[in-house]
């Protein structure tokens, strides 16, 4: 039986400098194909444990930067009211969401054949979130407008929320069904032990690395559908 956990508690954005970085403890890739079918002896003693937790910093708040400022900033959304309209940027959510990865495995070694076969005991994933939030000085703490630019960006935050919520399950169910397939590799001579290990460990990686390319796209288009022209009247129009 094969164990998966999801577990971690993400907090509460035009989007600025988002980010996916890939954090693998244990990395590798190579052209490899381990055997299909171990043998009798070669068999696996432990189901594998696989746990997906998500985590986030504190949301940080800078209050300090003028709108000048901060229509210097680098962001990924689109101007809804389209590029001949120049805008202020009276507030923004500047984050990324990192992935981390590190992975634990069992070996069973036949000193008669001198081969060797490895299955995955332990694999952790770590999706953590780290927001801060830019409203510009102009609009001082308390104010009306202050509020409004700050709900308005608290609301991207929430997305982030839910993506890498919803993206936990996701990459816990693929991992899962992968090492379903195959829940030991090997036998195979010890001198070709380092290879085999390195397919283990780029095998994780590419799985991780295809769910968090489409984590990244589907924030990327949430993000920018919230920060549509409807949206932006009604924050605009709230302190009128």
């Amino acid at each position: 039986m094969v164990v998966v956990s999801f577990s971690g508690d993400v907090l509460l954005g035009r989007i600025a400098g988002f980010f996916i970085f890939m954090s693998l403890s244990l990395c590798g890739s190579m052209a490899f194909s381990p055997p299909s079918f171990a043998q009798g002896w070669c068999r696996s003693v432990q189901s594998p444990q696989i746990h997906v937790k998500t985590s986030t910093d504190q949301v940080r708040y800078d209050f300090s930067k003028s709108e000048k400022e901060l229509n210097n900033f680098s962001v990924d959304t689109v101007n809804p009211y389209g590029k001949s309209i120049i805008t202020d940027v009276g507030g923004l959510m500047q984050g990324g969401i990192s992935a981390s990865q590190s992975m634990r495995y069992g070996t069973m070694t036949n000193t008669a054949s001198r081969e060797i076969c490895y299955w995955y005991t332990n694999i952790d994933v770590m999706l953590h979130i780290n927001p801060t939030i830019f409203i510009a000085r102009e609009f001082p703490q308390g104010s009306c407008k202050h509020n409004a630019i700050l709900a308005h960006e608290q609301q991207h935050v929430m997305i982030d929320r839910e993506i890498v919520n919803k993206y936990a399950k996701i990459i816990g169910d693929a991992l899962n069904s992968d090492v379903r397939k195959k829940s030991v590799f090997g036998p195979l001579p010890l001198s070709q032990q380092g290879e085999l290990e390195s397919y283990l460990k780029s095998n994780m990686q590419n799985i991780l690395t295809v769910y968090t390319q489409k984590m990244n796209d589907e924030r990327k288009q949430r993000q920018q559908a919230f920060d549509n022209l409807k949206e932006y009247e009604r924050v605009n129009h709230m302190c009128k």
